[in-house]
């Protein structure tokens, strides 16, 4: 959940650094985009499946990669802020590989599902939307974390060890049980 409130929250504030400069136009259609795998165990050239929704419909989008010149973000530690932070200091024009983005037209639901050859490292965002001057302005971004595959296998530490505790547990019942003894044989 933690996962999904920093991506939300990423891609919510890439959304508005892309409307920005297109605000004074219309109003910014801010869609959702979502990748699969949404992390990768180390940099390099990944194939993901990135998905779309929530753009106008039947509209072209170019979809993309983009770098945050912002400090490391790092999975699992960086918060929200951090990672809305990190998007919001990112210039479409000087942060995205445009050159090689991908054009992708939403189909009647305002939706996309486009597989993308991307070389994902630190601060990598999966971003789809609009240039500022090119039609309806669209925007929306997914942060695709570099997480160790080590790492993604192991659950959090939630409690403590219980042996002891059960242990001790066991010598105050086994006590209590002689005290009554005792005390039941005082009486008779």
């Amino acid at each position: 959940m933690k996962k999904f409130l920093s991506v939300l929250a990423a891609s919510l504030l890439l959304v508005l650094s892309m409307a920005s400069a297109a605000g004074a136009q219309d109003e910014t259609v801010v869609g959702t985009v979502t990748s699969d795998p949404a992390t990768v165990p180390a940099a390099g050239e990944y194939t993901v499946t990135a998905t779309g929704a929530g753009f106008v419909p039947e509209s072209l989008l170019l979809l993309g990669s983009c770098v945050s010149p912002a400090d490391t973000l790092t999975a699992g530690v960086s918060t929200p802020e951090e990672i809305g932070a990190a998007a919001g200091e990112i210039s479409p024009l000087e942060h995205c590989d445009i050159a090689n983005a991908l054009q992708v037209t939403t189909d009647a639901d305002g939706g996309f599902t486009q597989e993308v050859t991307a070389t994902i490292g630190d601060n990598f965002f999966l971003t789809a939307g609009t240039l500022p001057g090119a039609g309806d302005p669209q925007a929306g971004a997914v942060w695709v974390p570099i997480v160790d595959a080590a790492a993604a296998g192991q659950l959090a530490v939630t409690g403590v060890e219980s042996g002891e505790l059960a242990g001790a547990g066991i010598a105050l019942v086994v006590a209590g049980a002689g005290a009554l003894h005792l005390a039941r044989r005082r009486q008779d």
